[in-house]
């Protein structure tokens, strides 16, 4: 009877552990860049308590799962960690909306960047990622950027580009047309919601498999 009650009792940690880990790990994520941005942590704390610290949690959580066999439970890390980076940068975008003030800069450049990145897989093939970003020098008024990095092109030499610059300078600076605080806040609930029902449906698996394979006792005549 004392077994059976600890497996219970593991069941549902295991289950509470998966519906915790994903809220969790987004609103450290959320929490560290929020310091950041109005108290006084450094860029490196920023990387490490905001970003890594999630990511290697939900990792150690993920391969903890896949070794007793969760594999739904092991799934729910990946929306996790992309809830999780979501609530990090819609930090900035909310700071850009709160206290931002929006100004115009002459372009004065327009540097295209292209970086290509190599991986081999498990088989042995070799696959290529490039990515192109454009580094837009600026003349701006006093306590504006003097550069802008964007995945494309947003104006060409001589024209005028609105920016959205943070005074106290702790959030980088984007263009006016590319503040979205409410629609990643959106996009990470959605991630971390579906993180969280993943994770209830593999508690509830792992609870059901490991019922139909405890072997049944012989009944006494």
């Amino acid at each position: 009877m004392a077994r059976r009650h600890g497996g219970w009792i593991r069941g549902l940690a295991r289950t509470a552990t998966a519906l915790a880990a994903p809220p969790l790990a987004a609103a450290l994520a959320f929490a560290v860049a929020w310091e950041s941005a109005y108290g006084s942590l450094a860029t490196w704390e920023l990387i490490l308590g905001g970003l890594l610290l999630p990511l290697v949690l939900l990792g150690w959580h993920a391969a903890l799962a896949s070794r007793r066999g969760a594999s739904v439970i092991a799934l729910s890390a990946l929306p996790a960690g992309l809830g999780a980076i979501l609530a990090l940068a819609s930090v900035g975008h909310s700071v850009l909306e709160d206290r931002g003030v929006e100004i115009s800069c002459v372009v004065l450049k327009v540097t295209q960047h292209t970086e290509t990145d190599s991986s081999m897989d498990a088989e042995g093939h070799w696959t290529s990622t490039t990515r192109t970003s454009y580094d837009h020098r600026l003349d701006c008024p006093a306590g504006g950027p003097e550069h802008l990095d964007t995945p494309s092109r947003l104006a060409e030499e001589g024209e005028s580009l609105a920016v959205v610059h943070d005074p106290q300078g702790k959030v980088s600076p984007r263009a006016a047309g590319d503040v979205h605080g409410w629609g990643l806040r959106t996009a990470a609930e959605v991630a971390v919601g579906t993180a969280t029902l993943l994770g209830l449906a593999g508690g509830i698996r792992e609870a059901y498999e490991k019922r139909r394979r405890r072997p049944r006792r012989p009944t006494r005549r």
